[in-house]
């Protein structure tokens, strides 16, 4: 495999909190296998497509991604991480886009922005396996601690 090829970053897990990410990025780490949580929060601002919902990439080099989810699949520490894991309701993948934009054609990327900023097309997520389109569940509130009475 060529430099090139290693180093870029790809996709392996995407969460939406950054502890959950984390803690699969240190799994990796502890497996040898280079890995870092990505949030492009200043893309999304700067092309006006901030969603209602923050999310966080486990990412590893291109050279590394087969041994990446090989290790996903027998390690029950990963396993459990992994339930935390935005995944495709249709064919239950990992690789999700939210929101969902390519980052492959310009030109739609921004007929998707321009439908965002215009709520003509809500924030949604995608799959990059069965190309499923869905909106994220919303997030429970947290309880709210009342204070126990004497």
């Amino acid at each position: 495999m060529n430099r090139m090829a290693r180093e870029f970053w790809v996709d392996v897990a995407v969460f939406e909190e950054a502890n959950d990410a984390q803690v699969l990025k240190a799994c990796f780490k502890q497996k040898r296998i280079e890995a870092r949580t990505q949030n492009d929060k200043i893309l999304r601002v700067l092309m006006f497509s901030c969603p209602p919902r923050m999310t966080y990439r486990v990412q590893v080099r291109h050279g590394f991604y087969k041994c990446a989810m090989d290790s996903l699949k027998v390690d029950p520490r990963m396993l459990a991480c992994l339930e935390k894991a935005i995944r495709c309701p249709v064919c239950g993948s990992l690789r999700v886009e939210y929101p969902q934009m390519t980052r492959k054609s310009i030109g739609a990327t921004l007929l998707l922005h321009l439908g965002t900023i215009f709520h003509v097309i809500e924030h949604g997520c995608s799959c990059e396996d069965c190309h499923h389109i869905w909106n994220l569940p919303p997030k429970l509130a947290p309880q709210v601690q009342r204070p126990a009475s004497n």
